[in-house]
């Protein structure tokens, strides 16, 4: 008998290089829109994600039903707190500099997608530890 000849198999491994899909996901569940929307703290995400040359980010902000209980807002798939992420991104004119504001994705519950501009040169390698404010009482995310 021959010896059969092996494939050999290469296992994939990630690195960076130009074209890779990056994302960065900041859940902001607990917070309440004053906090994240109508403070700085939406563009300090959005500035940072692009600062550290990043594709697309994904915040996810819950889908606004509580229990059973309409929120009423029809024809939508999202509740108080998305239609105000959605808002912003979609009329901050401070905020076209660093992501395409055409590409909004709000195709899934209780998230919303945004890919970036490109940065051609990257100058942080992750976000800032305090991005996010301190939650306050009330209802906490698990």
């Amino acid at each position: 008998m021959t010896p059969v000849p092996t494939k050999t198999r290469s296992i994939p491994v990630a690195e960076p290089k130009m074209g890779m899909i990056k994302v960065i996901k900041m859940d902001l569940h607990g917070y309440h829109p004053s906090e994240i929307v109508q403070t700085d703290v939406l563009k300090k995400i959005i500035q940072q994600t692009w600062d550290m040359g990043e594709n697309y980010v994904t915040l996810i902000h819950g889908h606004g039903r509580n229990r059973g209980i309409s929120p009423g807002f029809f024809n939508t798939n999202t509740g108080y707190f998305g239609l105000e992420i959605r808002r912003a991104l979609r009329r901050d004119k401070e905020l076209r500099q660093w992501i395409r504001y055409t590409t909004l994705d709000c195709s899934d519950m209780g998230v919303t997608r945004v890919k970036l501009k490109p940065n051609p040169a990257p100058t942080r390698s992750e976000l800032d530890h305090d991005l996010l404010p301190a939650k306050k009482g009330g209802r906490q995310s698990w």
